[in-house]
């Protein structure tokens, strides 16, 4: 029996998404873009702190700057893109950033590097965990392309 196209797309995309994962798991440090207090997007590379597939991402980042940090923009805003790259092949992901408060939650992430920024650890009052969770994925992956959008 011939495949249907929709099941052939299902397929390709499916093929894709995997490809996106295993790229995710060779990236440690991805592009996360905030909206700044002006309106305009600022990007910073950081370090991926956990991330099951591309679809939740975790970050840690610092609340410094009342004025212009990421935290803030967050906090005013919390629409990002978060884009990662190896040797030719790209996702570049649209989302948006919650705070995690969980302090469990918190604790079983906590990377104990990240001390020498954050020296009371989670309790520290500049820490904040962010999770990107993803609502559109454009895919560069082999030679192929594709957008998909997801809840």
């Amino acid at each position: 029996m011939e495949k249907k196209a929709s099941d052939i797309q299902k397929e390709r995309i499916k093929e894709l998404e995997d490809k996106a994962n295993l790229l995710l798991g060779k990236c440690d440090v991805l592009t996360l873009a905030s909206i700044n207090e002006k309106g305009y997007p600022r990007i910073c590379a950081l370090s991926k702190l956990k991330a099951e597939d591309f679809k939740d991402i975790y970050f840690v980042t610092s609340k410094r700057s009342h004025l212009n940090g990421k935290a803030t923009h967050f906090e005013n805003n919390p629409r990002a893109s978060v884009c990662y790259t190896l040797e030719g092949d790209s996702v570049t992901l649209i989302g948006d950033v919650e705070f995690i408060e969980d302090k469990a939650f918190q604790l079983q992430l906590w990377n104990e590097a990240d001390r020498k920024f954050f020296p009371k650890g989670i309790d520290d009052p500049k820490f904040r965990l962010l999770k990107f969770h993803t609502i559109e994925a454009t895919f560069w992956i082999e030679g192929k392309f594709r957008t998909c959008k997801y809840k």
